[in-house]
Order: structure tokens, then C-alpha cells, then sequence
């Protein structure tokens, strides 16, 4: 007897870059980057129910987060439906409670488009492999292929190729969301060619495998300088960082977040107190997965 599930919840973790190269750049205007990715226990919390009438409804606890088109789980409905043709797929009520900042630059709509095609694939039980799920990811947004895989990976190109790579040490970090928001694409504009190259993500990698016993020269974001000409506070937040116990700090992706890496989780959380009354301050943990199923309900047994 097969029990079809008409409701799921997921827990949508967050991304940091721990490195981030731009490499290059396509006749399109798209940057090639080479960067490696780690999932954070930060996460939002996502539940999928089938609906008997046709259409999307998305309710979000986030005032700024849309509830039509324009919302990316709302096109990830879509672009599961238009892979799969499965019929019911655009039947479906989205409750979305965000925890993830929004414009943060620790992917926090692409981890609730991945938890949405995820959550999808079983609720349809239509057994589509994680490779499939990323490409349908990769039409909505970059990281989202690399939100289906999570852990710690190298992701390459305009984040289409992930690659699982050796788990980055357990340590403890602290996430600071300074208050000011940048859209990605205005970084990328601002972008000098001469901020091509770089081999962060390489050093980085030689550290997982071993071959480098010191993680001091590795961590860089060829994103960071644009981003603190615009958002000040993220040279403030990075110094903040280091002077109270972080061995390493930097800028998340697009930005504005900085991360500092504590091995003293006491240390990370007397920083959490200290600030936590002058900006959106996290202590959290490195996770081996992008979601996470919480709860599913069954519906009619066949």
C-alpha cells in the first residue's frame, strides 16, 4: 500500500562562499566564477500543500518577500511543472517563514527554490535524481544547484558544475548582516576586469585535501572591496570580527554579510552579545545538506 503525501515542510539552509574567484566572463555578460560553498544551519522553513484548485498561492511572514511571479518559488513551481508536465504540479499552497536575510548574500532564495524543488519531487513522487533537480535549479537561479546538494563544494562556471569536495572543520560562525542591501547585479557591474583571476579557491582546496596545512592565506572574496565601497560597514564588521576572537573573516557571495570563523563557540556567542543590538548578528554551524525534509502528511493510501 503506497501512501501519497499531500503536505511537506523543509528546512532551506543558507550558503556562505568561503572563497569566490571570478575567473571570467562569457560573450553574454555572465562572470565564471570558481568558488567553494558551505551550508549553514541558518535556515528558512518551507511547506508545500496540494491544493484541489488549480494556481500557486504563496503566504510569506516577510513583509518584502513577493507573493506572485516575482516570488523565485512561485518560478520554481513553474519550471518543475514545464519539466515535468506532471499534472496537479501547479496545485500547490507555498507557506514560506523566512529566518534567512533577504539580499544577504547567503542565497536565501535559492535555498527555498531548492527546498521547492525537492519538496515537489517527493510530494509528486515523480523520482527525478538530484542531478535533473540541479538542472531545473540552474534555469531559476545560480546557487540553486548547489542549494540541492549542499555541504561543502566546489561550484564552478556560472554554478552549474558542483563538485562535493572534503568537509571544511567543524568551527563555529558568526554571521553579521550590516542594515544596507545591494543588488548582486550592481556588484557585478561595478566589477573591474583587472579583479579576474585570483587562487583562493584553489588554496582553499589544497587545505580540504591536505596538502596545505594552513588555512591563513585562503580566505578571499574578489566581491568584497566593490561591495564595502557602497556598504561601508562591511570593512567595520570584518574588523569587529577579528579584533574579538574570529581567526578568519570575510564577505558571503554578493554581500553585504561578513562571517567570522570562531573555534570557541563561547567567544562567538560573547561576540553575538556584545553587537547583537547594532545589527542582525548569527551564531551558527556548518551543515553537511542544502534541505532537509522536517514533516510530511499522507494523504489517500493507493
Amino acid at each position: 500500500m503506497i501512501t501519497v503525501m499531500d503536505k511537506i515542510t523543509l528546512k532551506a539552509y543558507a550558503k556562505v562562499n568561503l572563497t569566490l574567484d571570478v575567473v571570467g566572463r562569457r560573450a553574454d555578460g555572465y562572470h565564471l566564477l570558481k568558488s567553494v560553498m558551505q551550508s549553514i544551519s541558518l535556515s528558512d522553513t518551507i511547506t508545500l500543500q496540494k491544493k484541489a484548485q488549480q494556481g500557486i498561492t504563496i503566504e510569506s511572514d516577510h513583509p518584502s518577500v513577493p507573493s506572485d511571479q516575482g516570488n523565485i518559488c512561485w518560478r520554481a513551481v513553474d519550471a518543475f511543472w514545464a519539466h515535468t508536465g506532471m499534472p496537479g504540479a501547479r496545485s500547490v499552497a507555498i507557506s514560506l517563514r523566512k529566518a534567512i536575510p533577504v539580499g544577504a548574500g547567503l542565497g536565501g532564495g535559492s535555498a527555498d527554490a531548492a527546498a521547492v524543488l525537492y519538496g515537489l519531487n517527493q510530494l509528486y513522487q515523480t523520482e527525478l535524481d538530484r542531478d535533473e533537480l540541479q538542472k531545473i535549479g540552474l534555469t531559476i537561479g545560480a546557487d540553486v544547484p548547489f542549494c540541492l546538494h549542499g555541504g561543502t563544494c566546489l561550484v564552478e562556471g556560472i554554478g552549474e558544475r558542483v563538485t562535493p569536495v572534503e568537509p571544511f572543520p567543524k568551527m563555529t560562525m558568526v554571521l553579521v548582516k550590516p542594515e544596507a542591501s545591494v543588488p548582486t547585479a550592481e556588484i557585478y557591474r561595478n566589477l573591474e576586469p583587472r579583479a579576474h583571476g585570483g587562487n583562493s579557491t584553489d588554496q582553499l582546496l589544497e587545505f580540504l585535501r591536505g596538502a596545505n596545512s594552513s588555512l591563513e592565506p585562503t580566505f578571499e572574496n574578489a566581491l568584497e572591496s566593490v561591495t564595502a565601497n557602497i556598504v561601508p560597514e562591511v570593512r567595520l564588521w570584518k574588523k569587529r570580527l577579528f579584533d574579538h576572537g574570529a581567526n578568519f573573516s570575510l564577505m558571503s557571495g554578493s554581500g553585504p554579510t561578513v562571517f567570522g570563523l570562531f573555534t570557541s563557540r563561547a567567544h562567538a556567542l560573547k561576540f553575538q552579545d556584545r553587537f547583537g543590538e547594532e545589527g542582525q548578528v548569527f551564531v551558527v554551524s556548518l551543515v553537511d545538506q542544502g534541505v532537509d525534509v522536517s514533516e510530511m502528511n499522507g494523504g489517500d493510501q493507493q
